[in-house]
């Protein structure tokens, strides 16, 4: 019988095994070929959360809305930027929740005599964007056709979390409706400054984000 002992034997690496969380997000994100440095990891998950949350509003009343995929991105970010300790993005909840806010909003200026329209964002922080808003039935000034409110201000936030600054994108919806879709539009209001460069719609409350 063999006294010698069984020694299992590891191949010699210089290879560092990241251990913290950052580490590991970076680690998963270059296994897809997107190589990120520390101090954009944060900066690349809002763009993510941003763009999922924009893609969930455009495409919320298309057939064969993929409604669970970006649901679960959604949900999978706000979790991961809890897990590495930054601010918090919007679940596809929190985004509703939004929305529906803007269309209560819009009800109460609309007035009691309204009807309801869709709308979509052709520009801006909110672009691609679609929302239900009510109008009034009257024209709301002279030389305009009964519609959704003529204007909307809608806070945006642009940076990351150790330097998070809140604005606001107006917008001015276009004289007519789509004539294909239906749908009427909003653009950027030319008798206002634009956002700042960077700017992203800002989804949360305030008291979520410590804004």
């Amino acid at each position: 019988m063999s006294t010698t002992s069984s020694v299992a034997v590891q191949p010699f690496t210089t290879d560092v095994i990241p251990t913290l969380p950052i580490d590991l997000t970076i680690a998963a994100y270059a296994r897809s070929g997107t190589h990120l440095g520390r101090d954009v990891v944060d900066l690349h998950l809002l763009d993510i959360a941003d763009k999922a949350a924009c893609s969930l509003l455009r495409d919320q009343w298309t057939d064969g809305f993929p409604v669970a995929a970006y649901t679960e991105l959604l949900t999978t970010i706000a979790a991961l930027r809890g897990v590495l300790g930054f601010i918090p993005t919007p679940t596809a909840v929190d985004v509703s929740t939004w929305a529906r806010g803007v269309r209560e909003a819009s009800a109460a200026a609309a007035g009691s005599e309204r009807d309801f329209h869709e709308v979509r964002f052709v520009e801006g922080p909110h672009q691609g964007a679609r929302l239900g808003l009510w109008g009034p039935r009257a024209p709301q000034a002279p030389d305009t056709v009964p519609g959704p409110l003529l204007a909307l201000e809608l806070v945006t936030e642009r940076g990351d979390s150790s330097d998070l600054e809140i604005g606001v994108a107006r917008y001015r919806r276009l004289k007519q409706p789509d004539p294909r879709t239906g749908q009427w539009e909003y653009m950027l209001d030319r008798d206002h400054p634009f956002p700042a460069e960077g700017s992203r719609p800002h989804f949360l409350p305030a008291d979520q984000v410590g804004a």
